[in-house]
């Protein structure tokens, strides 16, 4: 059996051959990247897979596609561990170190819950918990995506999926304070069983792109994932989450193919051999030779065994390898950059016992050549079954002289792709070189989530084309076409373009287009999922080198992009009760102004002011305003951007919270402690207190009168060395209450 796809906007050539797929013989517990021991072989990494050979929840559908100065980066961590007598088991936890390679596995282990927030304070509201660090190169970084991923197995009788409260997680920046909640934008299960013992492995997202780029590089905590505990075979329990970034640094050197992938699919045959391949098309790796670190994939990884062998990556028909991740177990329950643990993270184990997180760079030794426009992938095992959940691929390109950027407005303007509403595509870009970019055409695949709408393409601008509206949608009749059996759109843009071919855009001139889709009924009790489109541009200098570009849309089920490319949107506290709004943006289309609303519940809001657009530009805008919330009764108050176009319409940007008041709260290092602690925390006023130390069943261990300064104290107890190694809850009393803080003695 045979199937071929081709993808137009990215360039993305498919293939998979599948020998006797006998499919779902047996259920397993896992998703994402799983491993169970049966004899396949799933070589992956596509955007698409034939439902008639592959058990599916989701199929792999393209996040982000772009030519950016910048990358990709992950991190994250579990959100489980092998207890043994009441303890975890460091021994089996860490039997990777070395190699990758290990004895144990989750299978029929005591798994429990990681929980480095404890169970007072903050920490009441999660029942697991865990930490990681966000690491960027050197200089300003723009976050240009951001996603938190999470999954676990579940028991139905414990954890049922279809109620929200189990489709939530948490995130907070830092180790202390206030956790942020997120609803899943997208939930993806495999169910085996029945009733309350239906078994449940489940995949979520959701995106925080500003929650990212608010806060910026350093530590993130992410809880209170619905997940089971306790020893199971067919896989055995696990839980953890993975943040996803896409960044954009413009005082790196090089220009890179940036790609990203998500989906949720299981593929099992029984024993039977399994073949499928990718080969990734529409490169354009420069003249030079490659450097090991030009060309990078990453890969998010569930139940990714240490001690189960056979599994491979091939990357142009070479399998791959380093120092932790083996040429037969790359996928070994290791969090790892280059070869190397990653240790930037809280608890800091080598074996997750449930997920991989694996960046490596495949610059060299793989087979990638100058000038190449293609590289193959091959994803696969000959033991054990796999889920893939995400995967990132980026290689240097050379430096584009004609750029797109593609924006999408909803006909309700609510940021909500709704059924059977109309949304409109604009698609803007110029060529940035110092030459002619000859025979310019873009082009634009449709996700099977949309329809075009007859009759929608228009040529605002097109480099020395007169604006054209009302094309037909036949091809080689006028610039523009509509591929019907292909949902693809093309048009041919640029002085001279006709009916069979691009035209010349000089240099800096631009171009601006439109087509508009319907989104499709999903049916009754039916879900739209996130609408993500890519469009693409391609054209060649005097001397007859290519150029091309990806511009991403992405609408989410709760909320999408403004008609301006937004950058930054912040709310900060300052004193005499002002706060201040800030916000940047990358570009502005017909942006006449922008207003301001407040709320104190997030649900309504009023204006509390206005500041003026810059109507179209693509550099950069930064705005700021002051709100006075002096009697403002609230705890918490919430802020949204309304952008007005010159016509009148308006989009909303997302909500951002700010706490006025300042829970009381304080931060312990080092934690663990062998002798003494540092703490930190703000007080309200100059007071005596008394601060104690209990053991975990209650008993008081220590007991000091300290002196309080209004502000933030910095406290150090050096008299702990004679503790018992063990946990101990550490408790200040304030006008708020007690507030406790756990902390482990080594």
């Amino acid at each position: 059996m045979l199937q071929f796809f081709h993808d137009l906007t990215a360039g993305f050539s498919i293939r998979f051959l599948i020998i006797n797929p006998t499919i779902m013989k047996i259920s397993t517990n896992h998703i994402c990247l799983w491993q169970i021991k049966n004899t396949s072989m799933l070589l992956l990494f596509a955007a698409f897979f034939s439902s008639s050979s592959f058990a599916q929840f989701r199929t792999y559908t393209k996040v982000f596609s772009d030519n950016i100065k910048g990358g990709t980066t992950l991190f994250g961590n579990t959100l489980t561990h092998i207890v043994t007598s009441g303890v975890a088991d460091t021994a089996r936890m860490n039997g990777n170190r070395a190699n990758g390679n290990s004895s144990y596995g989750n299978d029929n282990s005591n798994i429990r819950y990681v929980d480095i927030d404890g169970s007072t304070g903050t920490g009441d509201g999660t029942r697991n918990s865990s930490s990681a660090d966000l690491a960027l190169p050197a200089g300003t970084n723009t976050i240009k995506l951001a996603r938190l991923y999470w999954g676990a197995r579940v028991r139905k009788s414990e954890f049922d999926l279809s109620l929200d409260t189990f489709k939530r997680v948490k995130i907070r920046y830092g180790t202390a304070g206030a956790y942020t909640e997120y609803a899943a934008a997208q939930l993806d299960k495999n169910s085996t069983g029945s009733g309350n013992s239906i078994i449940n492995q489940y995949q979520a997202y959701v995106d925080i792109t500003p929650f990212i780029q608010a806060n910026g590089t350093g530590t993130y905590t992410v809880g209170n994932v619905a997940a089971s505990v306790g020893s199971v075979g067919s896989g055995g329990n696990y839980a953890g989450w993975c943040i996803v970034i896409v960044y954009e640094n413009l005082q790196s050197s090089a220009y890179n193919s940036v790609r990203l992938y998500d989906g949720f699919q299981q593929v099992y045959d029984g024993g039977a051999s399994q073949i499928s391949s990718v080969i990734l098309t529409g490169l354009n790796v420069p003249s030079g030779p490659m450097n090991w670190r030009d060309a990078k994939m990453s890969a998010l990884v569930w139940e990714g065994d240490a001690n189960l062998k056979l599994d491979y990556l091939k990357i142009n028909g070479t399998k791959f390898q380093n120092s932790i991740n083996a040429i037969d177990n790359p996928w070994n329950g290791t969090i790892s950059d280059t070869g190397v643990h990653v240790t930037t993270k809280n608890p800091n184990y080598t074996n997750q016992m449930g997920i991989d997180i694996d960046q490596f760079y495949v610059g060299n030794g793989y087979g990638i050549q100058p000038r190449d426009t293609t590289v193959s992938l091959e994803f696969g095992t000959e033991a054990d079954q796999y889920f893939p959940g995400l995967f990132t691929f980026q290689i240097k390109t050379n430096e584009p002289t004609v750029i797109i950027d593609k924006l999408v407005k909803d006909g309700n303007l609510n940021n909500i792709a709704e059924p059977n509403e109309v949304l409109t595509y604009t698609l803007k870009g110029r060529n940035v070189g110092i030459g002619n970019a000859n025979f310019c055409v873009v082009t634009d695949t449709l996700p099977s989530t949309v329809t075009y709408l007859p009759g929608s393409m228009k040529i605002i601008s097109g480099g020395g084309i007169t604006p054209l509206a009302g094309l037909t949608d036949y091809t080689g009749d006028d610039l523009a076409d509509f591929v019907a059996n292909g949902k693809v759109i093309v048009f041919r843009i640029g002085t001279g373009a006709n009916a069979t071919q691009g035209g010349i855009l000089t240099a800096q001139e631009s171009f601006e287009l439109e087509f508009k889709v319907t989104v499709n009924d999903p049916g009754v009790n039916g879900y739209v999922p996130p609408i993500i489109n890519v469009a693409g541009i391609t054209g060649f200098s005097d001397a007859g080198v290519k150029s091309t570009d990806d511009g991403t849309a992405i609408l989410e089920p709760l909320g999408g992009p403004l008609p301006i490319t937004l950058k930054t949107f912040t709310a900060t506290l300052q004193s005499n009760n002002m706060v201040q709004l800030a916000w940047s943006t990358l570009m502005e289309i017909n942006c006449d102004r922008y207003e301001i609303e407040r709320s104190i519940d997030g649900i309504q809001f009023s204006k509390t002011g206005t500041i003026a657009g810059h109507g179209y530009t693509h550099l950069d805008q930064y705005y700021k305003m002051t709100d006075d919330i002096t009697g403002l009764k609230a705890g918490l108050v919430y802020y949204r951007l309304r952008q007005l176009d010159i016509d009148g319409k308006s989009s909303l940007s997302k909500v951002v919270s700010l706490r006025l008041k300042k829970s009381s709260d304080f931060t312990i290092s080092p934690n663990p402690f062998s002798s003494y602690v540092n703490i930190n925390i703000d007080w309200a006023k100059s007071e005596n207190t008394i601060i104690k130390i209990f053991s975990m069943s209650g008993r008081e261990m220590f007991s000091k009168n300290i002196q309080m300064n209004k502000g933030t104290n910095y406290v150090q107890l050096s008299e702990l060395s004679s503790f018992s190694a063990g946990n101990y809850l550490i408790q200040f009393t304030t006008t708020e209450g007690k507030i406790f803080k756990q902390v482990t003695k080594l």
